[in-house]
């Protein structure tokens, strides 16, 4: 009787973790991108420099930002159903930033946005962007909007 009281409460513990895993992992969708605007808080793991941190503003089918050092802008598509993206035609200043650390983010960033696929809103309510070129955790930007 003790063995099939110990197991029923081993299946109830393995199916309330599975059920809270799995509420913790899911990803959401944005069901819209335009008006909106974005702080990157990482990318590839890495946090950006303090008072550099690369922006991305969307508008319907405009994107604009800073890399953290230089300008760019071009257009975007997004399918909210499936959550994936395209980024085109990105332009961007050519400026010379005298920081290694900022360049490095910078190329990371453009790397990441110019090859992102897939459009997702985390648990904490931040945009992930990410493909090959890798990962853009992003948050909301009241000041850029």
């Amino acid at each position: 009787m003790k063995t099939i009281a110990l197991l029923l409460v081993v299946v109830l513990a393995l199916l309330l973790a599975a059920c809270g895993e799995s509420d913790l992992t899911r990803e959401a969708r944005p069901t819209t991108l335009a008006g909106s605007a974005w702080r990157v808080v990482a990318v590839n793991g890495r946090a950006p420099i303090a008072g550099s941190e690369p922006t991305v503003v969307f508008a319907a089918a405009e994107v604009k930002g800073s890399a953290g050092c230089n300008s760019y802008g071009g257009r975007y598509a997004y399918e909210p159903s499936t959550g994936a993206i395209a980024f085109h035609e990105l332009g961007m200043t050519a400026m010379a930033c005298a920081e290694p650390a900022r360049n490095d983010i910078e190329a990371l960033f453009t790397r990441a946005i110019n090859q992102a696929a897939t459009a997702s809103i985390d648990p904490e309510g931040r945009l992930v962007l990410s493909g090959p070129g890798g990962e853009v955790v992003l948050t909301v930007d009241a000041v850029s909007q």
